[in-house]
């Protein structure tokens, strides 16, 4: 079945044998006259288009007809040679003859090219013959192995069911985004989760959260900050040893060299890794708002994932209408264009609701194919001194709406308990913190710790010093 007469003729005898072989093959592949070396084919696949275009049958007798019609019965072989193209044919089969025709004519326009090449006589000649032969082969290549740019029955039958690498809160092999005000814990809660991958613990320390594997390595890029400042944070969640181990790398403003994501380098790092971005708009190019260039990052993001990235996590601001939001929506917390809502699997939105103990309301505002949990609140206070890392304070289903938390007007966080403040400046006190220090740390005057301790200790001893009954 090689040669190329009898796979011409298998292909000429399956489209009048079945008659669904016609548009199987055109629906796939452009069969010309030309792909045909005989040119007794030529002139039958020539009035079998005709038959096509006209509706007609294209079975044997009508094929005679029309080719006599025109005078070419004879010239092709008669009736006798056309009654013999269907032996020896699987009409089944129709797809794979005419996959070998459309590659024996390229085969044969290749040796030609080669032939040309022989003789000519100029680089330039040369040059342009070998772009054509190059090309050729592209196309053969392309056109040969189409199935393969599609699943196969296998891989969709056993695909992987979605998986977690915080159960409940990220996912694997997609990108999530967590999305606040300025100075609302977004760095924050990224480097919790940056905890939880590394010591394969829980997240903000809640059961619901739990690590399914233990992160190989995490990737942390943050343009936006020096390595000083974020080495101070680092220090603050404990994580400076597995900076050691090298199983946490970071790039920061400091670092020397410009490295794009796209970058080999870049795209052998995330092989089997956890990336963090913060923030997401240091990583596109121009307009936010633009959605062509949300498509540029969109690609971008897809080939890290392609590259083996574990998951990708990134950090973006809200649009300062959110200050005053009562509520958070996927549209509200995410500023710029929707196409990047669009093109991530979860968004969190986070917004602090008291800065004096960094309680951090977080809510789910995208979830894919999975139920998320209701809206949380995670307290930073003392807790990320002591512990280097965030508590649950209100769990999944005991907190109320955002818009409770709130101010009626103008969407800004309640102010905090005047007792809530004071026994907190009292414990920064009983760490042997002192009253500037604890003032930087609540961002207070030095006069409000002093009232404030005054007050604690005056409802906690009595008037001469002692405890009150």
């Amino acid at each position: 079945m090689g040669d190329p007469a009898n796979l011409e003729r298998a292909l000429l005898g399956a489209f009048i044998t079945a008659p669904s072989a016609w548009n199987r093959v055109r629906a796939i592949h452009t069969i010309y006259g030309s792909d045909f070396l005989l040119s007794s084919h030529k002139t039958i696949f020539a009035r079998l288009e005709q038959l096509a275009q006209q509706g007609d049958a294209m079975d044997l007798p009508t094929l005679a007809t029309a080719l006599e019609a025109r005078n070419e019965l004879e010239s092709i072989g008669g009736a006798a040679y056309l009654a013999e193209l269907p032996d020896g044919c699987v009409p089944e089969n129709v797809l794979s003859y005419a996959r070998a025709v459309k590659a024996q004519r390229k085969g044969r326009d290749f040796d030609h090219l080669l032939e040309k090449l022989e003789r000519a006589k100029t680089p330039e000649l040369r040059l342009e013959l070998l772009d054509a032969m190059r090309e050729a082969l592209r196309c053969e290549s392309t056109d040969q192995n189409w199935r393969s740019i599609f699943h196969t029955v296998e891989e969709i039958e056993n695909a992987p069911p979605l998986t977690f690498a915080i159960h409940g809160f990220l996912q694997e092999a997609g990108i999530t985004l967590l999305g606040g005000l300025a100075g609302h814990g977004k760095t924050l809660a990224m480097l919790s989760m940056v905890k939880a991958l590394l010591e394969e613990s829980h997240l903000f320390g809640d059961e619901r959260f739990p690590v399914t594997r233990r992160a190989q390595r995490v990737i942390y890029l943050i343009p936006e900050s020096s390595i000083g400042p974020f080495w101070s944070r680092i220090k603050l969640f404990r994580l400076e040893k597995f900076v050691r181990e090298d199983r946490f790398l970071i790039r920061t403003l400091s670092s020397r060299q410009q490295v794009e994501l796209t970058d080999p380098r870049m795209l052998a790092a995330v092989e089997g890794a956890d990336v963090f971005l913060d923030s997401v708009v240091r990583f596109t190019t121009g307009s936010e708002n633009d959605a062509e260039n949300i498509r540029i990052f969109s690609d971008v993001m897809f080939r890290l994932l392609h590259a083996g990235a574990k998951t990708i996590t990134g950090c973006h601001h809200s649009p300062k209408s959110f200050e005053t939001a009562q509520s958070m929506t996927l549209e509200n917390i995410l500023r710029g264009s929707g196409d990047l809502g669009a093109m991530i699997c979860t968004c969190w939105g986070v917004r602090q609701i008291d800065g004096t103990r960094n309680r951090i309301y977080i809510e789910n505002c995208k979830p894919r194919d999975f139920q998320p949990c209701p809206p949380f609140i995670i307290e930073g206070r003392p807790h990320l001194d002591e512990a280097g890392e965030f508590r649950m304070h209100t769990k999944p289903g005991e907190a109320q709406p955002l818009s409770d938390y709130l101010q009626n007007k103008g969407g800004r966080p309640v102010a905090p308990d005047r007792a809530e403040q004071g026994a907190l400046a009292a414990s920064l006190r009983a760490q042997g913190l002192s009253t500037r220090e604890i003032a930087s740390r609540m961002k207070v005057s030095k006069d409000t710790v002093r009232r404030m301790l005054d007050e604690f200790d005056l409802s906690n001893h009595g008037p001469e010093g002692g405890e009150q009954q």
